[in-house]
């Protein structure tokens, strides 16, 4: 059996100790670089966090922003105001928003800086719409003074319009001719005339209505028809158009009449008859002569058949 030699057994306990100091130094660099690398993603985990943190703060400003822009420019076109540079914002806004998801640091930064100006063109916007308000309010005062200027004029129009219609009706009232002296005749067959009042039927081979037309200086002098209706005593009025009768329009209601004549009016009191032969024998009682120019009733008298 051999047995190991001083110098050997140094040896080995030389080399024993250099392999733990290097197992226990690798420990060491092990431990450091384990210690190193947790603190080094420590760093970047919290780096990260700041980063989303970030991002999210700004796209929140962003998204803010855009409603702000949205609420501008429906209060800008209201008001009547330009809203080309609000649009274009808004639409860049987007743009932009789109692109913060993949932007590096440095083009984070630039967008970031860029929200500056959008919130200085809202600052710039709000004092327009502050602007415009006051002249939309000047604009509605003045409108509403207008439109109650109009409303005054429209009724002061409507006032004068009806005063006129109501002269035009005077006038027209006034000029109104009148049937004066008006004497009604019956002529028998050898011509004979009477004006009794009352009459028996075989003294009757024609009627004679006689009268005048009064004086009217608002009557214009022109050629009128005088129309001239014969009622019986049932209330029917005598028409023939064989014997000259027809129809004329009185208070919108087409009317009967017996005979018609045409005058030239000349406002000198100028006599008128209408000498009327009826061709059937008269009805007893009551008949009423009735005289009409211009739509208006002129006079009227009665006879009496026995």
């Amino acid at each position: 059996m051999n047995e190991q030699t001083p110098e050997k057994q140094s040896s080995r306990k030389i080399l024993l100790t250099i392999f733990i100091i290097v197992l226990i130094a690798l420990n060491g660099v092990l431990l450091y670089l384990n210690i190193k690398n947790r603190d080094e993603n420590t760093v970047l985990k919290t780096k990260n966090t700041e980063t989303q943190a970030t991002l999210d703060l700004t796209e929140s400003k962003m998204d803010s922003i855009s409603n702000e822009l949205d609420i501008r420019i429906a209060e800008v076109r209201k008001l009547g105001g330009d809203v080309e540079a609000l649009t274009t914002a808004r639409d860049q806004l987007e743009k932009d928003k789109v692109s913060l998801k993949t932007a590096s640091a440095s083009e984070r930064r630039r967008l970031q800086e860029k929200i500056k100006s959008y919130e200085e063109l809202l600052v710039s916007k709000d004092q327009e719409i502050e602007r415009l308000s006051v002249v939309n309010k000047e604009l509605f005062s003045e409108n509403t003074n207008l439109k109650t200027q109009k409303v005054r004029l429209a009724d002061s129009i409507n006032v004068i319009d009806r005063e006129k219609r109501q002269l035009a009706e005077k006038v027209t009232i006034a000029s109104a001719l009148k049937a004066e002296s008006l004497e009604i005749s019956a002529i028998n067959e050898r011509g004979k005339e009477r004006d009794k009042g009352e009459y028996r039927a075989k003294q009757i081979d024609r009627i004679k209505v006689a009268f005048s037309l009064g004086e009217n200086n608002v009557a214009k002098i022109e050629t009128k028809d005088i129309y001239m209706r014969l009622i019986e005593p049932d209330g029917a009025a005598v028409f023939d158009m064989a014997t000259g009768g027809g129809t004329f329009m009185f208070n919108g209601q087409e009317t009967f009449y017996t005979a018609k004549q045409e005058i030239l009016f000349d406002n000198t009191r100028q006599p008128v008859a209408f000498v009327f032969s009826k061709g059937t024998p008269y009805k007893s009682g009551r008949h009423t002569v009735e005289l009409y120019a211009d739509g208006f009733k002129i006079g009227e008298g009665n006879f009496v058949v026995k």
